[in-house]
């Protein structure tokens, strides 16, 4: 039965793809709203066993899932991952059928979902990009925003599995909207933590107190959401308020600057701030939560970056 089109009572069956630190927490949180939850693992066994202890299903493949599923949610890395669940062989596009939903919260190509959703809407399914804002603590909680692409009729279907997960839900406009919203407000939070890096650095170097200059900062205009996520790991060396490596910020920044570029629009400050990502990668932090750029631009200017008293060592994994 097409519940998208038909308004169907039934429970809403939904299927999951993609159980690293967010999906596994959007899992959980569709699983607690009580809707009937099929998984399937895209990296994490544990994920997968936990759910399933809890009363989740588990499906050998993406084909299988999208047959039983009526709304499929993709949680993986990027557009190459997506990619690969949608067209591999028993992939999603195997088991597409009319009035399902394939709903992705990853960070990806605005043109992937033009392509999806043309290839979906040939078997009377439809695509969401909804990719996700906030961190895996929010998801957690239930709390991320959700920033959607795509037709309203599938959303309105979606929403009541979006809001197990979101505290808000924003319909950017026509599919691909979710992903370029996505590109364009990484931009302002990856550049608004480069510029602090590289402040912080030039105060440590002319022998600021750090933690005068952090609560001073905290008082006026140059205070920011990102500035909270990445300042306790100056403060205590806690590195868990951005939870996302650099080599991922690196991809983003790239993907933006090819948006602004199709677009005609300028990028000068993009660009600066991409290749200081791409620097962090190739001096070895590529691993490393996206606070460890203090410790990136530390290392070109030969000052120690934190406002932690006594010294200690930063212990980082150096993998390019």
């Amino acid at each position: 039965m097409n519940q998208l089109d038909n308004n169907a009572t039934s429970p809403i069956r939904v299927g999951m793809i993609g159980l690293g630190m967010m999906g596994s927490a959007i899992a959980k949180n569709i699983r607690r709203r009580g809707f009937p939850l099929t998984v399937l693992a895209h990296r994490s066994r544990s994920a997968v066993e936990r759910l399933v202890s809890e009363g989740a299903s588990e499906a050998r493949s993406a084909s299988e899932l999208a047959a039983q599923s009526d709304i499929l949610v993709i949680s993986v890395t990027g557009t190459d991952q997506v990619r690969a669940v949608l067209w591999n062989d028993v992939g999603v596009m195997d088991g597409a059928h009319s009035g399902l939903v394939v709903m992705d919260t990853s960070t990806c190509d605005p043109l992937l979902a033009r392509e999806a959703d043309d290839d979906l809407a040939c078997r009377g399914a439809r695509y969401l990009d909804a990719p996700v804002n906030r961190t895996p603590k929010e998801a957690e909680e239930g709390r991320l925003n959700s920033l959607v692409g795509g037709d309203a009729k599938a959303l309105e279907f979606a929403r009541p599995v979006m809001e197990s997960y979101s505290e808000s839900i924003h319909h950017l406009g026509a599919v691909g909207s979710g992903y370029r919203a996505k590109l364009i407000h990484n931009f302002i939070s990856q550049a608004n933590i480069t510029i602090i890096a590289e402040a912080m650095c030039t105060a440590a170097k002319v022998g600021l107190d750090l933690n005068e200059f952090i609560s001073l900062c905290g008082l006026s205009g140059a205070h920011s959401k990102a500035f909270d996520r990445v300042t306790p790991y100056l403060l205590s060396g806690d590195d868990s308020g951005q939870r996302f490596a650099l080599r991922n910020a690196a991809k983003d920044m790239w993907s933006y600057s090819q948006l602004a570029a199709s677009y005609g629009s300028t990028a000068i400050v993009a660009e600066a701030v991409r290749q200081t990502y791409v620097l962090a990668t190739q001096l070895g932090y590529g691993d490393q939560h996206v606070p460890h750029l203090f410790d990136v631009l530390g290392e070109l200017n030969n000052v120690r970056v934190s406002a932690m008293s006594p010294p200690e060592s930063s212990k980082r994994s150096r993998q390019a």
